[in-house]
């Protein structure tokens, strides 16, 4: 079996599987979509920066970063943990199967299921402010892609420290907060204190945001990308590379 026949049969199986994990479903699918309309109904007539923009051309952009992340951390971390405890990775190491594949699997999964959140909170954003992403096309598609590659490559190697689904679950809430808080993804960076603001550019939901607010100006071909996009590159790749030095096919 080569390996694009290797994948195909491991993205049928891992999304076969996934759909049985209840909580791993709620956290992605629902959380995300919740958060948006909690925080669209506290601040959706509120208006920020010089120029007034609203919440729906401020925000929404930085939630689809949130959604990006939450299944980084709530569905690709903990399904290798989940994998491992069953006893699945052991039984591939008589199979010529290649961790790249785990890899590409595990990232496509998650940027279907990644879709989905996208579609309910651009479902409430036009239910609630009557309005549609006006972000060009390429721009919007190309800033996604990076920023999945990157947060998705975080989750894969955060998904392979650990041996124990409940230690991922806790790491993946733990770190989601101070990315929340720290990325000017649900607070503007110049509300937070002066050390929060420096501790903010050495989180890296904060680069993903600000990679995600150009692309829905249009502005991701520009010179104000060069730097979160390099940031965001070089933080996927360097994941990458690091999990697959650190994956283990056996939770024991």
């Amino acid at each position: 079996m080569n390996q694009t026949h290797a994948l195909r049969a491991y993205i049928a199986f891992d999304f076969n599987l996934i759909f049985r994990e209840r909580v791993a479903m709620l956290l992605t699918f629902v959380m995300p979509a919740a958060m948006y309309a909690f925080f669209g109904m506290m601040f959706g007539q509120a208006s920020y920066g010089p120029n007034g923009a609203s919440f729906y051309d401020q925000y929404t952009s930085s939630f689809v970063g949130l959604i990006l992340l939450n299944t980084a951390l709530m569905s690709v971390a903990p399904m290798l943990v989940i994998y491992k405890e069953m006893g699945f990775f052991r039984r591939l190491l008589v199979t010529p199967l290649d961790m790249t594949v785990v890899w590409l699997s595990s990232i496509t999964r998650a940027f279907v299921m990644f879709l989905f959140g996208l579609v309910q909170m651009l479902v409430i954003g036009w239910l609630m402010f009557d309005r549609v992403p006006s972000a060009p096309a390429l721009d919007f598609a190309v800033g996604m892609l990076l920023t999945a590659f990157s947060l998705f490559s975080f989750g894969f190697m955060l998904g392979s420290f650990f041996r124990s689904s409940n230690a991922v679950f806790n790491a993946g809430m733990l770190i989601f907060q101070p990315m929340l808080l720290l990325s000017g993804a649900s607070i503007p960076l110049e509300q937070l204190p002066a050390f929060a603001q420096w501790v903010s550019k050495l989180v890296p939901m904060t680069y993903a945001v600000e990679v995600l607010r150009l692309c829905w100006v249009g502005e991701l071909f520009s010179a104000a990308a060069i730097q979160p996009t390099a940031v965001l590159l070089l933080f996927g790749i360097g994941c990458a590379l690091i999990a697959r030095k650190t994956f283990r096919w056996s939770a024991k």
